[in-house]
């Protein structure tokens, strides 16, 4: 009843204000719109500095808002975590590490709008190091530090500072800049007050920079690290390196190259100053097959022996390692040398770095004892040979075509010397020679000594007339055919009237002990029969007095050193 009465009163006492107003001419008449005093902008969205962050215990950290639009009507924002024991987070967004864990800081706006960062927090590092600790510049040039923490810790903010802003200053990036010549001591920061420095020197900018390598071949799949330097009392700590065509040598910025397909690139080095340098890389294909010299090797322990391989020439000596399948027997050190320990067998694999490989087999036997009053035959059998032709073919076919008739294969070494001996001593005659062989025999050799041992000795079989360099040259060099380390000597030897006289003869080292071969002068004692006595063939030099010794003279392969 009463809201009639009141509805009633209303509408009267508007009919009444209504029809108090005058009329007004209808040409005077203006509409007015209503203009409100503000407009207001509602948030459209909000933004946060960082939407993931790991920061170490007890570490803060700043987040920064930002409303969208920025015109918005009601800028202010409400700031939350998810878990305050683990990441607190102020008022003005500034995130505490409370403890290790993970959390969720929010950040929303009058309407509803939200951002949200993950906030990880790890333990506080024990220490802080930088990634270099001396380092030199040239002056102008800029560089930017980094430094680790221990694992499974975080320190999410760093900071950098001078010694002596004169020298190196940095920037609010964290760049620091070399300024003049001098030394300054770089420090980082941690929020915990862990510390780490670097000295840090100031040289003149270079006027050039220099590759240790111009030229350079790899075969695919090979690793390089190359290297540059500048003028002495200059410094460029950076050197940027890149290579023309990556699909033939891939290469980072610090000059690690990896050979990837055959083909040639030129990587070239950059100073901060633009100096440059250049070296032309060839990469080469691997080797289809790897072959060696020699597959078998019979030593004695304590001794050693290189292995020699073999690539195709079309393909580059790429890296090649060497396994031993038994090192208590035999092993292999990484250049191929093979030492004998223990009397047994091995197999030595020779392997390049595609897996092409190659063996050789190694026998092991202890060595055979040799005493003062051991047999001739005892020692010269126990002699390790290592057969060697002349650098003459006319020589080696006169040694072949004497020779051949008077050894046969089932003879010992001991055998095969001794029958040689004897024919010298028997078949040649003792003549003083003085007359140039050369032009009859259409020799021709650069080096005198090389022409003078040849054609002594071809001399010798030919004409079967020689004195006594002439008997030791020819004997030598049959020796060094069967494979026993043989040389020429001059020195002095005892005279049968009396004193000393010049003379040459042969002494051949076996198992490290040396013995007398004189055929000439066993010549001149043959028995009856022109029978052979053996006075002077595998002598001793501690058992007589008769040998001098002065020069002794290496004929392997005929060349004198």
């Amino acid at each position: 009843m009463n809201k009639n009465i009141n509805k009633l009163l209303a509408c009267t006492m508007s009919a009444l204000i209504i029809s108090a107003v005058p009329a007004l001419p209808s040409a005077t008449v203006t509409a007015y719109a209503p203009t409100p005093s503000t407009i207001f902008v509602a948030a459209e969205s909000v933004s946060l500095s960082k939407s993931e962050i790991v920061i170490g215990n007890g570490e803060s950290y700043q987040l920064a808002s930002a409303v969208v639009p920025n015109n918005a009507s009601n800028q202010s924002v409400l700031w939350m975590t998810s878990n305050p024991n683990v990441a607190y987070v102020s008022n003005t967004g500034k995130v505490t590490a409370k403890g290790v864990g993970t959390a969720t800081v929010s950040v929303v706006t009058h309407n509803g709008k939200k951002a949200v960062c993950y906030v990880k927090v790890q333990e506080a590092p024990s220490k802080i190091t930088l990634n270099c600790h001396n380092m030199e510049m040239g002056i102008g040039e800029t560089y930017k530090f980094y430094a680790t923490v221990p694992e499974n810790t975080t320190a999410c903010v760093r900071s950098y500072s001078s010694g002596d802003n004169s020298i190196v200053s940095f920037d609010s990036k964290g760049y620091m800049t070399a300024k003049k010549e001098g030394t300054a001591t770089i420090t980082v920061r941690i929020f915990n007050g862990k510390t780490d420095t670097c000295k840090v020197t100031v040289k003149k900018a270079p006027s050039s920079i220099t590759l240790t390598k111009k030229v350079l071949t790899l075969a695919e799949g090979d690793n390089y690290q190359f290297h540059a330097y500048t003028p002495e009392n200059t410094a460029s700590h950076v050197r940027k390196y890149v290579s023309a065509d990556n699909s033939i040598v891939s290469c980072d910025e610090r000059g690690n190259i990896t050979a990837k397909k055959a083909g040639t690139a030129v990587i070239t080095v950059t100073s901060y100053n633009g100096k440059t340098d250049t070296c032309k890389v060839t990469v080469k294909k691997n080797p289809d097959k790897i072959s060696v010299k020699q597959d078998y090797a019979e030593l004695e322990t304590g001794d050693t022996f290189r292995i020699v391989y073999y690539l195709p020439s079309n393909s580059y000596p790429a890296k090649v390692t060497y396994y031993s399948n038994n090192p208590n027997v035999a092993n292999v050190d990484g250049n191929g040398l093979v030492t004998a320990k223990n009397e047994g067998n091995a197999k030595i694999t020779v392997k390049t770095a595609n897996g092409k490989t190659a063996f050789v087999n190694v026998k092991v036997t202890e060595p055979v004892q040799i005493y003062a009053w051991s047999s001739d035959d005892d020692i010269l059998n126990s002699a390790k040979l290592n057969p060697v032709k002349t650098n003459s073919k006319l020589l080696d076919d006169k040694i072949d075509s004497i020779f051949g008739d008077i050894l046969y294969s089932k003879m010992t070494a001991a055998h095969k010397l001794k029958a040689c001996y004897d024919y010298l001593a028997t078949n040649i005659n003792y003549a003083y020679i003085s007359y140039d062989y050369s032009p009859l025999y259409g020799m021709n050799y650069v080096s005198d000594n090389d022409r003078e041992i040849v054609l002594s000795a071809y001399s010798t079989l030919v004409k079967k007339l020689g004195n006594c360099y002439d008997y030791a040259c020819t004997l030598a060099a049959v020796m060094q055919r069967i494979g026993y380390d043989a040389h020429v000597v001059h020195g002095l030897v005892g005279m049968s009237a009396g004193g000393y006289g010049n003379h040459y003869w042969v002494d051949a080292n076996i198992n490290g002990r040396h013995y007398i071969f004189d055929a000439q002068v066993e010549n001149n004692n043959l028995g009856w029969g022109s029978t052979v006595n053996h006075y002077f063939y595998c002598l001793s030099p501690d058992s007589t007095s008769m040998y001098i010794y002065q020069n002794t003279w290496s004929t392997s392969n005929f060349r004198i050193y």
